[in-house]
């Protein structure tokens, strides 16, 4: 029984993650709704490994997802507050980390960023934005050194064109997945 509760919270956290990457490469949105139900999955589930005597991914403590749940939000925050992702990927990485725990989450994340680099250069090529893409990064770097040097602050102002928007979700199905397979820690 104990193997079947882990099995069943992997499974869940698979569709859920899988899910999120076809939201996300159809509309490149993240529902709030799959949010919500992964983290009231994420909840219900480790209190039923609690309940039967089981380790949960989470860890062993009661509050173990809300942790998990705070550093998968912290842990991409600040890529949102730069706007190189959406606020449906923190969502998602803080939903990963109710259901993994602080140091798997963390492990995920770093996963996360590394997919991400490489799904942005694979996303770049194939969609010939490259231009574009670097054009921007110059602009942002210029603007920001400006900016800092004049002493006004360093503000990143939105672009006026955009090279294209990345699908997080699936750089996140996928460091998610890494870790999971492959912890750097372990707890």
């Amino acid at each position: 029984m104990l193997l079947s509760i882990v099995i069943m919270v992997h499974a869940l956290l698979t569709v859920l993650l899988l899910a999120a990457v076809v939201a996300d490469l159809h509309s490149r949105r993240i529902p709030n709704a799959l949010v919500l139900v992964g983290l009231t999955l994420a909840f219900i589930t480790h209190l039923i490994a609690l309940a039967a005597g089981s380790a949960p991914l989470a860890g062993r403590a009661w509050w173990a997802p809300f942790t998990g749940l705070l550093t998968g939000l912290a842990s991409l925050l600040p890529l949102y507050l730069l706007r190189a992702t959406g606020a449906g990927d923190v969502k998602l990485m803080a939903m990963v980390g109710a259901f993994i725990g602080v140091q798997p989450v963390l492990t995920a994340t770093l996963y996360t960023l590394l997919a991400g680099g490489l799904l942005s250069l694979v996303f770049m090529l194939g969609r010939g934005v490259a231009a574009q893409t670097l054009a921007n990064v110059r602009f942002l770097l210029t603007d920001w050194a400006l900016r800092a040097s004049s002493g006004q602050g360093a503000r990143l102002a939105p672009l006026q064109t955009t090279a294209a928007r990345l699908p997080y979700a699936v750089a996140i199905a996928l460091g998610t997945g890494a870790a999971l397979l492959w912890p750097l820690a372990t707890p």
